[in-house]
């Protein structure tokens, strides 16, 4: 008998996540939810999106959204700075029908799930990394069963008064073998979503992960969702992906939200080479690494639609760049930047400020960097020890840290 299932992202506001700046915020919705519905749906199960994050909506408006579905499962996807609002509608949701299976996943679950389920006690089960194939079993499960599973690998579950992590479940080699995103589950898409402006340069637009996992060891970042090997979607499954939200959809302009998507140099080439011999009317943009780009593959990149670059930097002081496990050399970021102005590709830096080590010498050394490369844009971040980089574990050790998740 098919479930119905409700996928949400955490009610957190505009207002608690940009503050002053909410009439420029990020508006998109979660990759990751139109994929796990395109799961369910392959399953035969009914689905429900919940865009509780992007449309700015309210616990409460948020719950009578889900009840008015009447779904026998819930999920919720949650960064850090959500994982409160993800707690407080799991506490509704349970008070209001109290037979309702919740779980949760994403970053912060994955990266510290004991902590997260003591904190929430309305969260019946946690998946962890790649939630794709642990939910399309957790589902069967629950079909047959009418209850959870307590040893299915990819998820932590309650033991009593304590927790249960249950095997990790290894990473999907096949990408391609995925369902194409179930995009019609979001109510008003593609034009009811924006990312800030500065981002877009046609419009309607969307977001995509084509790669997951990322090889570096910088100690800010969170790898504990996709892991450290790399994999992608093969240059023809992403083209068609595209493909389908170009014909199907309008969309006008992608963001590809990948950590690092020039990284191979040979799978991006590919790719561009496809777009390009399959004529797809596109624009998009992504992050890149400095060390990994050349000025042909920019000028194969701008002539399959790249029109932006971004790239952490994060510092000027090779001290900190060296202490952080950055690996970038200042003049490969120079001269990367240098090579997109040629291209005619823009290009926005980022940058981090109040690493461990921080001096005033090195933030000048940082102000000073940034003034001589020709980008197009900056931002400039406060260094937040989240879950799961190696930073929060030694935030202790460097100084005075408070590690309420409300504040990250």
């Amino acid at each position: 008998m098919a479930l119905r299932i409700s996928l949400v992202t955490a009610p957190v506001g505009l207002e608690e996540r940009y503050g002053r700046f909410r009439g420029a915020a990020n508006t998109e919705p979660s990759f990751a939810l139109v994929l796990l519905g395109a799961v369910a749906r392959k399953a035969g199960h009914q689905v429900q999106c919940v865009e509780a994050a992007a449309f700015n909506l309210p616990v409460n408006e948020t719950l009578r959204r889900i009840l008015s579905f009447k779904p026998d499962i819930v999920g919720i996807t949650a960064t850090t700075v959500g994982i409160h609002a993800a707690g407080e509608l799991a506490a509704s949701l349970r008070a209001a029908a109290p037979g309702l299976h919740i779980i949760a996943g994403g970053c912060h679950a994955t990266a510290i799930p004991e902590e997260t389920l003591k904190e929430f006690p309305a969260l019946d089960l946690l998946v962890i990394g790649e939630g794709e194939l642990t939910f399309a079993e957790l589902l069967a499960f629950v079909d047959t069963n009418r209850s959870l599973p307590a040893d299915l690998a990819g998820t932590v579950v309650r033991d009593g008064p304590s927790t249960r992590r249950n095997p990790v479940r290894p990473p999907i080699k096949d990408l391609d073998s995925l369902p194409l995103p179930a995009w019609d589950l979001l109510e008003g898409f593609p034009s009811a979503f924006r990312p800030s402006p500065a981002r877009i340069r046609r419009w309607p637009c969307a977001s995509v992960v084509l790669t997951r996992g990322c090889p570096n060891q910088c100690t800010f970042c969170d790898r504990s969702v996709f892991g450290n090997n790399c994999r992608s979607y093969s240059a023809a499954h992403a083209v068609r992906l595209i493909r389908e939200l170009r014909e199907g959809y309008g969309v006008r302009e992608i963001l590809i939200e990948d950590d690092t998507f020039v990284l191979h140099r040979a799978h991006v080439q590919e790719f561009c080479e496809r777009l390009l011999a399959e004529g797809v009317d596109i624009t998009w943009s992504c992050l890149g690494r400095a060390d990994r780009v050349t000025p042909e593959l920019l000028a194969l990149m701008k002539r399959a639609g790249c029109w932006h670059i971004g790239f952490g930097i994060e510092s000027g002081d090779p001290a900190i760049l060296k202490a952080v496990h950055k690996n970038l050399d200042m003049e490969q970021v120079r001269q990367a930047v240098t090579w997109c102005r040629n291209a005619g590709i823009e290009t926005k830096g980022f940058f981090i400020v109040g690493f461990p080590g921080e001096t005033p010498a090195s933030l000048e050394a940082t102000r000073r960097f940034a003034l001589t490369l020709p980008l197009d844009d900056i931002s400039v971040m406060q260094m937040t020890p989240f879950p799961g980089s190696a930073l929060y574990a030694q935030a202790g050790a460097a100084g005075q840290f408070d590690a309420d998740w409300r504040k990250m």
